[in-house]
């Protein structure tokens, strides 16, 4: 039988994560801690915090507190060692709920997926990711969730170049392990749904991973074309936000490590790359 984990999200938590809905939707898994929050004699099972600055030492200071998991919303760029030796100390699971990485064509059961995107990458002639985000967002935050994703799918790059950067959007240069070309653009715009995807073109096909945001249970589309011809991979009707608390009820039940801040720190890396 599952068991039931108390949680707690303060108000930028909430807002950031949609909490109380996918909670809603998982009322077997967790259940909400009594009121007095995060500081009481006896703390929730599980925090949700808000990524904004500073969210390194706040998702630290709730494991301290004795939290045995730890749910971040859209967390910006931020060193994690700290983070990652507290949650190794005590054994709590540190969940990264991002918006595009988070998605469950790539995270915890996308194991078809990056099969898909490993046997592209081998012939790739060229890599080319595109990230469209709301007027407003700040370039470097859309640049580490497109980083993430890329980092998720099991993709590397090498020699990153910052070509273009302006408050609307970027365009960054790289390339595959095998020489080939890779381009990754960002977009703030309004007219487009706030997607991410990734095409790997080969000589004889592609593969192509298009993700939605994750405000609802918009699936991802996953196509692979090769000379044997074109497959669709099964459609999920899964948001972001809930597989990733999904991911932590598991992980804290089954006591299995979770990797998200070796691959937050990977798609850091990379950012450093380009702004020094």
């Amino acid at each position: 039988m599952t068991a039931q984990l108390s949680l707690y999200a303060d108000p930028q938590a909430e807002a950031a994560g949609s909490v109380a809905a996918v909670a809603a939707s998982l009322p077997l898994s967790f259940g909400p801690a009594p009121a007095e929050g995060p500081a009481q004699a006896s703390s929730p099972d599980v925090i949700a915090i808000a990524g904004h600055a500073g969210w390194t030492q706040r998702a630290a200071d709730a494991i301290r507190s004795g939290a045995r998991g730890v749910v971040v919303s859209s967390p910006v760029p931020e060193d994690v060692e700290l983070l990652a030796a507290a949650a190794a100390e005590t054994g709590s699971a540190v969940v990264l709920d991002q918006r595009w990485a988070g998605n469950p064509a790539i995270a915890g059961s996308g194991e078809k997926v990056h099969g898909v995107i490993a046997d592209a990458v081998q012939d790739a002639m060229l890599l080319d990711s595109v990230a469209v985000a709301p007027p407003g967002t700040e370039p470097l935050q859309l640049l580490t969730e497109q980083l993430s994703v890329i980092v998720q799918c099991g993709i590397e790059l090498r020699n990153l170049r910052m070509i273009q950067r302006s408050p609307n959007g970027y365009t960054v240069a790289a390339i595959l392990p095998n020489g080939a070309p890779a381009a990754l653009q960002g977009i703030m715009s309004s007219a487009l749904p706030a997607t991410a995807s990734v095409s790997v073109l080969t000589s004889a096909g592609s593969a192509d991973v298009v993700l939605p945001d994750p405000a609802a249970a918009w699936p991802a589309e996953v196509r692979a074309v090769t000379a044997e011809g074109a497959t669709t991979l099964p459609t999920l009707y899964e948001s972001a936000h809930r597989t990733s608390w999904s991911r932590v009820h598991s992980h804290i039940s089954s006591g299995n490590t979770a990797n998200d801040l070796a691959q937050f720190t990977a798609a850091t890396s990379l950012l450093s790359q380009l702004i020094g």
